[in-house]
């Protein structure tokens, strides 16, 4: 396998019903650290090649200060790694150890992870100081959105220095767009609301009552488009799945028509509801991350394909009274609702029961399953 389909796999385990989150930072090396270090090529068994608790008795560094692992070529460190524990938010976390090391020694490269999120760091602003904030980051539960093919020099087969600081500055500045564009559709900012507004309103000052009075429909209609998009995407990806499967039951009709009646079929209300959910929760996560697991008496939507990350629980097979369980910590738990539509009602609940799944939490309801 090359790096990438071993990060897949590495990944895939993350995924997996029975996965339990290493319990403390030495598990986190072992279960998830170390294999990446391997993925990438280094062979962690080989402390000429990967150094575990790198030691530098230099001027900046305090006195029994370590690193987790250097990774060395000629003796010297080429990429330093600092490794948290698993829940730890990188983004948040103390970064002086790394910083002092990364300025003491030769390395150009350093690397924070909590074991699934790895954050690339060089020094890009200033020469020999660690940037503030990384050039590059692979989440591994959410591959889909890494710089795999650019990361390809941090491997050891096709390490190349210099190539990797040529690119760290694009991917750098492409990161910090993408954020701000995320920024500004999950907050418009008054930037954008002013610039909205002398674009489609006809009034020659914008005064602040305006501005106000516009905030609200910027949102909206941010929500709207985003919420088409998935719509059109999803349509494309549904009617593919649609001529396929019309193409197999052509071929399996008398299958099909002796086809048990206890079997679970996920309903067209509930494909439907899966893309409002998705697109109430565009702001806050990948949509791609939100699917659904049909159960006999109920469709669970869940967060990353975990069936213990369920957050909304469609209850649509009664004909006339079909309710949604939405996994918060508000009450009612249970909502009656007509049709999906009406999911747009309880999107803040929704919204805070996806937060409480990427926060680790869990509820009471969903303990007991």
């Amino acid at each position: 396998m090359d790096w990438i389909e071993q990060l897949e796999a590495l990944a895939k385990k993350l995924k997996t019903p029975d996965w339990q989150a290493p319990p403390n930072e030495e598990a986190t090396k072992m279960a998830l650290v170390a294999p990446f270090l391997q993925a990438l090529g280094y062979d962690v068994f080989n402390h000429d090649e990967v150094m575990p608790e790198f030691f530098a008795d230099l001027p900046l560094i305090k006195s029994g200060e370590r690193v987790d692992y250097a990774i060395l070529e000629n003796n010297q460190p080429k990429i330093l790694v600092e490794v948290k524990a698993y829940k730890t938010n990188l983004d948040e976390t103390e970064r002086g150890q790394l910083q002092r090391y990364f300025h003491a020694t030769r390395a150009r490269l350093g690397l924070l992870t909590n074991g699934h999120i790895f954050q690339f760091f060089t020094d890009l602003d200033e020469a020999n100081k660690m940037d503030e904030k990384p050039f590059a980051e692979i989440d591994l539960l959410n591959l889909r959105h890494a710089p795999l093919k650019q990361l390809k020099h941090v491997t050891k087969p096709r390490f190349n220095l210099n190539e990797l600081l040529s690119i760290a500055e694009e991917l750098k500045y492409i990161k910090g767009v993408k954020e701000e564009i995320r920024q500004e559709l999950t907050d418009p900012s008054d930037w954008l609301i002013r610039e909205m507004a002398q674009r489609v309103h006809s009034a020659r000052r914008i005064s602040p009552q305006l501005l106000d009075s516009f905030r609200p429909i910027v949102s909206k209609a941010i929500q709207s488009y985003i919420a088409d998009r998935i719509n059109e995407t999803l349509d494309k990806a549904i009617k593919t799945i649609e001529v396929k499967d019309t193409g197999s039951q052509m071929k399996n009709q008398d299958y099909v028509e002796e086809k048990d009646d206890n079997d679970i079929i996920t309903t067209q209300e509930e494909i439907e509801a899966l893309r409002i959910i998705r697109a109430i929760c565009a702001n806050c996560v990948d949509p791609d991350r939100i699917t659904e697991k049909d159960m006999q008496s109920y469709c669970n939507i869940i967060l990353d394909g975990h069936a213990r990350k369920s957050f909304v629980r469609l209850h649509f097979n009664a004909v006339r009274k079909k309710k949604i369980t939405i996994l918060d910590q508000s009450q009612p738990k249970t909502v009656y609702v007509t049709t999906p539509a009406d999911l747009y009602h309880n999107q803040d609940r929704i919204r805070q029961a996806l937060m409480i799944k990427l926060e680790g939490k869990q509820t009471g309801e969903e303990s007991q399953d």
